[in-house]
């Protein structure tokens, strides 16, 4: 996309015809830019939030997997892929150079996933790994679209967990020093309560969030994904606001 560039036209105090200054009418639009985001539950700005030392190294240890993205040439990297192979597939053995057409048919967009690993890096892939392996049900259920009337045009599962990995980690502010909003305080609280899973139990709770609003859309198509995918990331953010614990949160969603 073409940006159009701004000139600056004129000297001397920066002023043009009416006398509103430059500075002035940036004020307003950032100003006008914040309250459309509080109203649409994407910010919540909050005072300075006290870490304790378990929210602390959580939060770091997190920030970590973030910032991991995915490498074929490391063993762990590659034997998780033969991992969430073995959850998808079964018994089906994988290929050696772990590329198979089958890739697709758990929504992924090749015949190999390392490509659609980019957003979410290897957070993303262990993400996955951990809901095949602690809820299996869940797992199958949101893969199968086996919740309500499907739409003719399906949201693929497996890139629409990376997508979620992603939205979580900025939602949490997991590259942050510090929690700035209120959801960023409450997953600091779900660790104080939850421990190392707080992430995970999140990821599971909006990816069956995701899959609720995607319903309530009705007949929606991929190209709607977006809204769909901004629909769930407020209303996780909604739930998330004062929240004390994992409970509390899904108490919110009435899930």
């Amino acid at each position: 996309m073409k940006h159009r560039s701004c000139g600056a036209s004129g000297g001397g105090d920066g002023r043009r015809g009416g006398g509103f200054s430059l500075r002035v009418v940036g004020d307003f639009f950032a100003a006008l830019v914040s309250q459309i985001a509080a109203s649409l539950g994407l910010l919540t700005p909050v005072p300075a939030y006290a870490l304790s030392e378990t929210q602390k190294r959580g939060l770091n240890a997190l920030a970590m997997r973030a910032h991991e993205a995915y490498d074929g040439n490391k063993v762990e990297h590659t034997d998780a892929l033969k991992k969430l192979w073995s959850l998808a597939f079964g018994s089906k053995a994988p290929p050696k150079d772990l590329k198979s057409e089958s890739w697709k048919e758990m929504g992924w967009q090749g015949c190999s996933p390392t490509t659609d690993f980019r957003a979410g890096g290897f957070l993303s892939l262990s993400n996955l790994i951990w809901l095949g392996e602690n809820k299996p049900e869940t797992f199958d259920k949101l893969r199968h679209k086996k919740n309500g009337e499907r739409s003719e045009f399906e949201y693929p599962f497996a890139v629409a967990g990376v997508n979620l990995t992603f939205s979580l980690v900025e939602m949490c502010e997991l590259k942050e020093e510090a929690p700035t909003t209120s959801t960023g305080i409450c997953f600091a609280e779900l660790i104080e309560a939850h421990g190392d899973e707080a992430f995970e139990r999140l990821y599971a709770l909006m990816f069956e969030t995701l899959d609720d609003e995607w319903l309530r859309f009705g007949g929606a198509t991929y190209m709607e994904f977006p809204l769909v995918l901004k629909a769930t990331k407020q209303k996780i953010v909604r739930a998330m606001d004062g929240a004390k614990s994992f409970e509390h949160v899904v108490a919110r969603l009435g899930t």
